[in-house]
Parts: structure tokens; C-alpha cells; sequence
């Protein structure tokens, strides 16, 4: 596995906890909820506040992540949102979008 589809994985592990949190906070009707920042930083334990439409906007695209603001890395990825808590980024770099929307869990329109 080259370096960005380190990265990639990374990121896509860190969606994947997203992912359950967001499950959790649906069944306790939770309006907002603290989601973990889905950058490459494989010790990154900073916390995102968002609300569940806010982290459903960036999960309709599986190429795009939510961060910390400067936890973007600009060789792989660029900011499409910037909401004041948090940054929404899209994947550019070939190999790290194959990877993630590979690792996606959620079903793409095709596959449904």
C-alpha cells in the first residue's frame, strides 16, 4: 500500500466511526453530536460538533470528508465547505478517491 492509500485508509477508518456515531445519536434523537475528524493524522483525537443533516450533506458524497479546520492536506484533498467548526473536504488525488469510495459504507447510486 503506497502512502496515499495509507492516508486514504485512514480517513476512511475514521468515517467508519463517524458512521456508528451518527447511528447512535439517530436513535437518541439527538439533534448534534460530536463526530471525530476524518483527517489522514492516524493520532488524531480532535472532535468535530455538527449536526446529523450537516454530517449527512458531507456523507452524499463519498469523496468528501469532514475536519478540523487545518487538518486539510492540500497534495490530496481541498476545501469545498468551510462552516467555522468545520471544513468539508473533497479527495483530488486518483488514488486516494478510488480508495475511499472503495472503503465507502454506504451504498452509491449504482450499487443500489
Amino acid at each position: 500500500m503506497n502512502e496515499h492509500e495509507r492516508r486514504a485508509t485512514t480517513e476512511a477508518l475514521f468515517r467508519d466511526v463517524n458512521e456508528r456515531i451518527a447511528e447512535s445519536a439517530e436513535r437518541f434523537d439527538a439533534e448534534e453530536t460530536e463526530f471525530v475528524c476524518e483527517c489522514a493524522d492516524v493520532n488524531c483525537t480532535h472532535r468535530v460538533t455538527a449536526s446529523l443533516d450537516e454530517y449527512e450533506e458531507v456523507r452524499d458524497d463519498p469523496t468528501t470528508f469532514l475536519l478540523v479546520p487545518g487538518h486539510e492536506q492540500d497534495d490530496i484533498e481541498q476545501v469545498v465547505s468551510d462552516r467555522g467548526r468545520f471544513r468539508v473536504v473533497e479527495k483530488l488525488h486518483d488514488a486516494v478517491r478510488r480508495t475511499v469510495i472503495r472503503l465507502n459504507p454506504r451504498p452509491t447510486p449504482t450499487e443500489s
